[in-house]
C-alpha cells in the first residue's frame, strides 16, 4: 500500500491514530474485497507466494465448505448466502491481524467487530468498549454481499467502517467494491487499489452537477413514472451508500436520498459532509453541513443517547436538498411538511415558492 496521508508509522515511537487505524482499515477491506471476488470468478490462488502456510490451510478449509453446491434454487441461495459469511469472517480475521502488528495510540490493540453476531450484538460490544475506554473497530455491510458475488454490481453493497481510539475523535470509512472514502473533521480522502490515497481539498473534485439525475431507495422504484415529472433519471440502486459514494461523491449526480440502516451502517454520514455535501435529516429537517456535527452525532447514536433518524438527504446544496424533500412529500407523501419547518433549513424567504424551484416540471426543463 502507497504511504497513507496521515502521522505514524505504526511502531512505538510514532503510533498510530484514529486517522491512520482507519486508513489500514481501509486497505484491508478493499484488498480483501478484490481478492475474495477473484476467487468466486477465477478459484482460490494457493500458489501465491505472499501467502502464509496458516494462510493457504484457511483457504483449504473454505473449500471444503465451499466444495458443494445444494442442488434447487434453494440450495443454491445458501451457497452464496454461505459465501457472504465466509467473506466477511475473512475480511474481519485479515483485519484484526493487521491492527494487532501495528501500535495505536491507545497502547491496545484494537476488537474488530463485524465477522460474527448480529448488528445488535456488535452494537452492544461497541458500546462496552467505547464505556470501557477501548479501541474498536466496527465493520458492517449493507445491500447484499451475495448479489455483488453473483453479479459484480458495485452498487449492490458497502462495508461501514467505523473506528474509535479513546481520547481521538471518531473515524468512519465508506467502502465500495473500488474505492474507499474516508473524512475527519481535518479532510477527506478517497483510495482505490489502483491509484493510492487522493486528498480531497479545497473544492470537492467532482463534475458540474447534472439536475436530471437523483438517487434514491431501492422501495421508491414504484413511484418512478410519477417522480420523473421532476426528474429525467432517478436512480434506484440495491445500495444506496454505494450508489451515492460513485455518482454523488465522485460522479455528477446533485443529491440523493439514503434510507438510515442500523447506526453502524451509517458511515455515509460524516463521510458525504467531509466531501462537500450538506446532510438533512429526512423526517425532521434538521440540517448536518459541519463534519465535527457529523461525527457528534453519529457517536451519540452509536452511544445510544440520541437517535439516528428515518432517512438522509445529501445534496451539494441546500436548494436541491429542499426541492428532493419537496418532490417526494408530493409524490410518495414521504417526508415533513416544510411550511412547518423553522431554521435552519428556511433561512430563505422565497424557498418555499414553488416558482422558484420549477416544481411544476422537470428542473432542466
Amino acid at each position: 500500500m502507497d504511504k497513507m496521508p496521515f502521522y505514524g508509522d505504526g511502531s512505538p515511537q510514532a503510533p498510530y491514530g484514529a486517522d491512520a487505524i482507519s486508513g489500514e482499515s481501509a486497505y484491508v477491506c478493499l484488498q480483501q474485497l478484490d481478492a475474495f471476488r477473484r476467487e468466486v470468478l477465477c478459484g482460490p490462488d494457493m500458489s501465491a507466494d505472499h501467502l502464509t502456510d496458516e494462510e493457504k490451510l484457511e483457504k483449504v478449509r473454505e473449500l471444503h465448505e465451499m466444495r458443494y453446491i445444494p442442488p434447487g434454487y434453494s440450495g443454491q441461495e445458501q451457497h452464496w448466502e454461505a459465501d457472504a459469511a465466509i467473506l466477511m469472517r475473512r475480511l474481519t480475521q485479515r483485519l484484526q491481524a493487521v491492527l494487532a502488528g501495528v501500535v495505536n495510540a491507545s497502547g491496545q490493540v484494537p476488537i474488530v467487530l463485524g465477522g460474527h453476531g448480529t448488528l445488535d450484538e456488535r452494537l452492544a460490544t461497541f458500546r462496552t468498549c467505547v464505556r470501557d475506554e477501548r479501541p474498536v473497530v466496527s465493520v458492517s455491510a449493507s445491500g447484499s454481499l451475495s448479489r455483488w458475488l453473483a453479479t459484480g454490481d458495485s452498487t449492490a453493497m458497502s462495508l461501514s467502517v467505523i473506528t474509535y481510539i479513546p481520547g481521538r475523535p471518531l473515524y468512519a470509512v465508506l467502502v465500495t467494491p473500488t474505492t474507499a472514502l474516508l473524512s475527519d473533521c481535518a479532510g477527506s480522502w478517497r483510495l482505490t487499489l489502483q491509484d493510492g490515497w487522493l486528498a480531497m481539498t479545497g473544492t470537492p473534485l467532482i463534475a458540474d452537477p447534472h439536475p436530471g439525475y437523483v438517487v434514491l431507495p431501492y422501495s421508491l422504484a414504484d413511484h418512478a413514472p410519477q417522480l420523473r415529472e421532476y426528474y429525467a433519471e432517478p436512480l434506484f440502486p440495491y445500495d444506496t451508500s454505494s450508489a451515492i459514494a460513485e455518482a454523488v461523491l465522485g460522479g455528477a449526480v446533485p443529491v440523493a436520498v439514503h434510507l438510515t440502516e442500523h447506526v453502524l451502517n451509517s458511515a455515509i454520514l460524516p463521510v458525504a459532509i467531509g466531501h462537500g455535501m450538506i446532510v438533512a435529516q429526512q423526517d425532521s429537517g434538521e440540517l448536518l453541513e459541519k463534519p465535527w456535527a457529523a461525527s457528534k452525532h453519529l457517536f451519540k447514536s452509536l452511544k445510544g443517547e440520541i437517535e439516528f433518524g428515518e432517512g438522509l438527504v445529501i445534496a451539494r446544496d441546500i436548494f436541491d436538498a429542499r426541492r428532493v424533500i419537496r418532490v417526494l412529500k408530493k409524490t410518495t407523501n414521504q417526508g415533513p411538511d416544510l411550511s412547518e419547518l423553522s431554521d435552519p433549513l428556511t433561512p430563505f424567504d422565497f424557498v418555499d415558492e414553488d416558482d422558484g424551484f420549477d416544481f411544476d416540471g422537470p428542473r432542466d426543463a
